[in-house]
């Protein structure tokens, strides 16, 4: 569990200052050290606790467009259930290389998009909704289709980093209820969350004070950077590359 430890305190200080990141940090340490469903509901729940730290670092959500997001949101209500389908019924390796691949063309697309200066395409708020719901329940990295919603509206920093927290708190409780009804409480293990809790923390506060000091630009180019990253680690821990 040493890695996971390492990988929870990185994870958290990459979401923290860019908004997502902390499943594809740390999703590849548990996943190696516990089932697929504990790990999904492990990575649920330090996820929740760390959308909480950012959206309520002010002490009241600021900087959320929830009449943007009320849409997405319901969009992803049927793809948790999908998203649970496929963890038990379907090969996470597959899922992982497809997901992989799409993730990558599109901040692709997006990159190629910013830098040419062209108008932002509307990217569809339905499947956005239902891609990062069905994401969240199978293998957990569920950011890269509403960060390229959110990149496409052009939302400023502190709205996307906000706007990113306040969905990730939704799907993850919602997400965490489809879970325990499907597979019951014993698919969490306490003794396990509980110590990197505190790790989390520590990554959460290192990166907002880092998000602080980054330009809009800059942001924004380490952003889709991520993304073609989480495409690329998706791709390869489905070809077993680790």
């Amino acid at each position: 569990m040493a890695l996971a430890a390492v990988a929870a305190f990185i994870g958290a200080f990459v979401q923290s200052t860019t908004g997502f990141g902390f499943a594809l940090v740390l999703s590849p340490a548990l996943f190696a050290v516990m089932d697929p469903v504990e790990a999904v509901m492990t990575l649920i729940v330090l996820g929740l606790a760390l959308s909480v730290m950012v959206l309520f670092e002010r002490g009241r959500p600021e900087h959320v467009d929830w009449r943007a997001l009320a849409p997405m949101l319901l969009w992803a209500l049927p793809g948790l259930a999908l998203g649970a389908v496929a963890l038990t019924r379907l090969s996470k390796e597959v899922l992982q290389v497809v997901v992989g691949v799409g993730v990558m063309a599109a901040a692709a697309w997006q990159l190629n998009r910013r830098r040419g200066g062209a108008d932002p395409h509307p990217v569809s708020t339905g499947l956005a909704g239902f891609a990062s719901g069905a994401l969240t329940t199978s293998i957990s990295v569920n950011g890269p289709p509403v960060v390229l919603w959110l990149e496409a509206r052009e939302a400023h920093p502190e709205e996307f980093r906000a706007s990113l927290a306040a969905t990730f708190l939704v799907l993850n409780l919602a997400g965490g209820a489809v879970l325990a009804g499907a597979e019951g409480s014993g698919s969490l293990e306490a003794g396990t969350v509980a110590p990197l809790l505190g790790l989390v923390a520590a990554g959460y506060g290192l990166g907002a004070a880092a998000f602080r000091r980054l330009d809009r630009e800059r942001f924004y180019t380490l952003v889709l950077a991520l993304v073609a990253g989480t495409g690329a680690a998706s791709v390869a821990a489905g070809l077993g590359v680790f």
